[in-house]
C-alpha cells in the first residue's frame, strides 16, 4: 500500500468517525499495516546517509508523525465511543448491537473489562458487597497514599531494568536551530534553541560533531 493512500484511508477514517459519533467498521488489519508503514519509514530514514540535513529525511519525519498521530487519534476516538457503550450497558440502556459487533477483538475484550470493573464497583460501593476486586486482572485495584493520592499498586512491583540493558543516551544542550528527527530509539524530538535535553548517544553524537549541541557530562 502506497504512503498517500495509507495516510488518506487514515484520515478519511477518523472524519466518518468524529462526523457518525458512531462505532464504525475498520478492517482488522488497519493497524499492522500502519504500524509496517512506520517501521518501513524508519529504515528509509536511517538508510539516507545525512538525514538530519537532507530534506527527504525531514519528509520521512512528517510522515511517520502523521501517520502516528492519526493512528492515535482513532484509537483514542474509537476507545472514548466504547466507553460510552459500555456506560449504556451498566445503566440498562439500549445498545445497538451492530455498532458492538464493530469491535475489534482486543476492543471487545476492553469493553466486557470495563462492564466488569463498574460492576464489581458498584457492589462494593453502592451494595456493600465484598467484592476482591482484580480477581481476574479485570479491574486491579490500587491503593492510594492518603498524603499526596499518589496510587501504590498492591503487590511485589517490577524489578528495575538493568543499566546494562538500556540505551545510553548523553545529556545535551541545543546551541542552533535544527529540524525535528527521528532518534535512534523511535522517538520524534523537535528541539529548540537553549533546549537542555537527554537524546540517545549515536543522535548526541551527530548534533555536536556539528556544532548543534554541546554534550553536557555530569560528574558521576
Amino acid at each position: 500500500m502506497m504512503a498517500a493512500d495509507l495516510l488518506e484511508k487514515l484520515r478519511q477514517m477518523l472524519l466518518d468517525m468524529q462526523h457518525s459519533g458512531r462505532l464504525s467498521h475498520i478492517e482488522p488489519g488497519l493497524y499492522d499495516d500502519a504500524r509496517a508503514y512506520i517501521e518501513k519509514r524508519k529504515t528509509d530514514y536511517y538508510d539516507l546517509k545525512n538525514p538530519l540535513e537532507t530534506r527527504a529525511g525531514g519528509l520521512l519525519i512528517e510522515e511517520i508523525g502523521s501517520v502516528t498521530e492519526t493512528v492515535q487519534e482513532i484509537f483514542s476516538v474509537r476507545t472514548r465511543q466504547i466507553l460510552d457503550l459500555a456506560f449504556q450497558q451498566m445503566e440498562g440502556q439500549y445498545v445497538n448491537k451492530d455498532e458492538a459487533r464493530k469491535m475489534l477483538p482486543e476492543e471487545r475484550a476492553m469493553y466486557e473489562r470495563i462492564i466488569s470493573a463498574i460492576e464489581e464497583c458498584r457492589e462494593a460501593l453502592v451494595h456493600g458487597e465484598a467484592v476482591p476486586f482484580g480477581g481476574d486482572g479485570a479491574a486491579a485495584g490500587a491503593r492510594f497514599d492518603e498524603a499526596d493520592g499518589t496510587p501504590e499498586p498492591h503487590g511485589t512491583p517490577a524489578p528495575p531494568v538493568p543499566r546494562s540493558a538500556r540505551s545510553p543516551y548523553a545529556l545535551v544542550h541545543i546551541r542552533s536551530e535544527v529540524e525535528s528527527f527521528m532518534g535512534m530509539d523511535g522517538r520524534t524530538y523537535v528541539l529548540n534553541v537553549g533546549d537542555i535535553v537527554t537524546l540517545p548517544e549515536n543522535n548526541a553524537d551527530v548534533l555536536c560533531e556539528h556544532d548543534i549541541a554541546l554534550n553536557i557530562r555530569l560528574n558521576k
